[in-house]
């Protein structure tokens, strides 16, 4: 009974992390190379209700292969601990139940984001985060037919629990640290810090109607992008307000999804330095 309680709490623990990342969306954004990765994800826009719809998309490479990387990936690796630990709690537990359990985890985590309206509801995120759950459940099995002492089995999944936890507090105190340095001065591009890395980014901001801006594309075709309140713009001084922009400006787009009539809708707007040759 103690062995299972203690399981309990650390489910509950866990499950309060997962909250906090899935439900509140409450991630930092980071600087990887040159670009400032949003792993947040979109609050705004239609719900996504056909299945594979969005991984398809992801998949394509459609919303940038990074992007999809960890949107996909992200989804899986973050719910197998739940998936080791439930086992744990519940020994009865066999995989008929646990494909039950694990769609109504997903479909509770989508739907209190759209209660809170803190979030938007897409099927693709129940099914990722099912996967991760059986993933989990399935490797407990192999553990379980493979190590049978029950102590050595929960050393080894709070062990792998550990390393899970550890590499989220090593993420936050990343990008802590980020957004604790001070903001960079202008100097030439050639000593680095182009939020676009040199690329001159998507293209050119042809026009600005608030809320929507149309980027110029090198093709010649407009690309049009919706900013919202938890659009993050940024140059490479730092983070700016949409009234900084300017058109002409060139502009790389993260973005997730569209909205009902068609535009993209920005997670983070970075303005490019190609227009002027110094830093802006």
């Amino acid at each position: 009974m103690n062995k299972r309680l203690l399981s309990l709490i650390i489910l509950v623990i866990y499950s309060a992390i997962l909250i906090k990342i899935m439900v509140f969306k409450d991630v930092p954004m980071i600087l990887i190379g040159h670009i400032m990765i949003n792993f947040g994800g979109t609050q705004t826009g239609p719900a996504n209700l056909l299945p594979f719809r969005t991984i398809l998309a992801y998949l394509l490479g459609e919303k940038g292969l990074m992007i999809g990387g960890i949107n996909l990936i992200g989804n899986i690796i973050l719910l197998i601990p739940m998936g080791l630990l439930l086992p744990l709690v519940f020994p009865k537990l066999n995989w008929k139940k646990t494909i039950v359990l694990a769609a109504a985890i997903g479909f509770s985590i989508e739907g209190i984001q759209v209660l809170l309206q803190v979030g938007i509801f897409d099927i693709d995120d129940v099914i990722l985060n099912g996967l991760g759950i059986v993933a989990g459940y399935w490797g407990y099995q192999i553990l379980e037919k493979y190590v049978p002492s029950w102590r050595a089995r929960y050393a080894a999944v709070t062990g792998m629990l550990i390393l899970v936890v550890l590499s989220v507090v090593a993420f936050y105190a990343i990008a802590a640290y980020q957004g604790s340095q001070p903001m960079q001065k202008l100097r030439p591009v050639a000593q680095g810090g182009d939020p676009c890395g040199g690329t001159g980014g998507l293209g050119a901001i042809a026009s600005i109607e608030n809320p929507i801006i149309k980027i110029k594309k090198g093709d010649g075709t407009i690309e049009r992008v919706k900013l919202t309140k938890q659009t993050t713009i940024r140059n490479s001084a730092g983070t700016i307000s949409a009234s900084d922009l300017r058109i002409g400006d060139r502009a790389t787009i993260v973005t997730f999804e569209s909205d009902e009539d068609g535009n993209k809708i920005a997670a983070v707007v970075l303005v490019c330095n190609e227009q002027t040759g110094v830093l802006r």
